[in-house]
């Protein structure tokens, strides 16, 4: 850690423009896109728990991760973990699955942005990414746990509040009634502040990763496959932006940008690591689990794209 810290200082203070270029992306793309796609989800989510507890306690809750990309996906199975709804083993299949990239981002900017893909194409990339991720962590959460004698959490029942009872008097209702609407109020307000408080969080990690991808891209020439490989596995968004100067065919272009999307980048995973703090779940496995599913992807791609 120290380590790490006087190299971040050093880069900071021996090239200033370059981590002055990597900081204003990274605040750009945490202001103009995170916030805006993340922090109605957030907010969202935790009204649906509140109000519809049984709702959020299904499993195929947790599927919405899959159409509100990273970190989102990690944010619903960290609610369900320290709820008692999943088992250790069934959180990290569920974590290596639904926390990808949103179909959007792949779709538009990757897909017709960064590779000038038809949208059939796009489609077909978007599936490999969710395939892969699904086979993956299948595959990894059976390896991993298999001879794993870890506590793992017990199943609970989600709690549910039982209703109010019905009062005679109107007066008496009229009071319940002010008393709901306050504390909705409240309620709401914690709900906005946790999920700001965990985009300060994923803002950080976003404006870190994004000044050490500007050193990356100053260091190796973009049009590289390293260039677009290392910016990748550190930011996925820097890494398909390099994409349309590779000196790459498409079909090479297509198959990097599947691993790259079914890994998501070390941003994505610090993000992860900020949602899954408090339900205590490691992230080493998680790291694994989406390295595992980048090669999936890569194979599958490559069977689609180069093959048939």
């Amino acid at each position: 850690m120290l380590f790490f810290s006087l190299i971040f200082l050093i880069l900071l203070l021996g090239c200033p423009e370059t981590a002055m270029a990597g900081s204003r992306y990274g605040v750009t793309l945490w202001l103009t896109q995170l916030i805006p796609t993340l922090l109605p989800f957030f907010i969202s989510i935790g009204l649906l728990r509140a109000c519809l507890p049984r709702v959020s306690s299904r499993r195929g809750f947790l599927l919405l991760g899959l159409l509100c990309g990273y970190p989102a996906g990690a944010a619903l199975v960290s609610g369900q973990y320290s709820q008692g709804l999943l088992t250790e083993r069934q959180a990290f299949f569920y974590l290596g699955f639904v926390n990808n990239p949103s179909p959007m981002f792949t779709l538009v900017f990757c897909g017709r942005s960064a590779l000038g893909l038809s949208p059939a194409e796009g489609f077909l990339l978007f599936g490999v990414t969710v395939l892969s991720a699904f086979l993956g962590s299948l595959l990894f959460s059976r390896i991993y746990f298999r001879h794993s004698r870890r506590k793992r959490k017990k199943l609970s029942h989600a709690a549910v509040c039982s209703p109010a009872r019905r009062e005679k008097k109107h007066a008496v209702a009229s009071v319940d009634a002010v008393a709901s609407i306050q504390g909705f109020t409240l309620h709401l307000d914690a709900i906005i502040a946790d999920s700001f408080a965990i985009l300060l969080k994923i803002g950080g990690y976003v404006t870190i990763f994004s000044i050490i991808g500007q050193f990356v891209h100053a260091l190796l020439p973009p049009e590289s496959a390293a260039a677009v490989l290392c910016a990748g596995v550190l930011e996925i968004t820097c890494g398909v932006s390099y994409l349309p100067r590779a000196a790459l065919s498409l079909a090479a272009k297509k198959i990097l940008a599947a691993g790259l999307l079914a890994f998501g980048g070390l941003s994505a995973a610090a993000q992860t690591g900020s949602v899954i703090l408090q339900s205590e779940l490691s992230l080493v496995p998680y790291i694994l689990n989406k390295a595992l599913n980048s090669l999936l992807a890569d194979t599958l791609s490559f069977l689609l794209f180069r093959i048939l």
